[in-house]
């Protein structure tokens, strides 16, 4: 039965449903780790920028990292054999080049260089 504005029970309960398939079934599909992907620090010093993403039980070897223009994405295993990726953007140019990453005791520290402006000279 239609309402007023055309939105019927059926489309409610469609909504219904994917709201809590996304809310609760997506994050359950990912298991813990993606808790902890989510709670990435981003640390913003006056020269890089340093982002630790907590990954206890992940195999280091299996991480990728990968910086284009203003973002960082990464991606890592699931325990249940699937994907977890995330981006991280920023609002300083970031140095690709130059970023590195190191790996201790479940954390994963990536530290991504800010860009320095550059001047321009005036030919006169």
């Amino acid at each position: 039965m239609p309402t007023s504005r055309g939105f019927g029970i059926a489309d409610f309960e469609r909504a219904f449903d994917e709201f809590f398939d996304e809310l609760l079934i997506d994050r359950w599909k990912c298991g813990t780790p993606a808790v902890e992907f989510e709670r990435a620090q981003i640390i913003d010093h006056p020269d890089h920028y340093e982002v630790r993403v907590a990954a206890v039980g992940v195999d280091p070897a299996k991480i990728q990292a990968e910086v284009s223009g203003q973002r960082l994405a990464l991606r890592m295993p699931d325990k249940l054999g699937g994907t977890l990726e995330s981006s991280f953007a920023f609002s300083d140019s970031i140095d690709g080049e130059a970023s590195t990453a190191k790996w201790a005791e479940g954390t994963l520290v990536i530290t991504v260089p800010k860009k320095k402006a550059r001047r321009i000279a005036l030919n006169h």
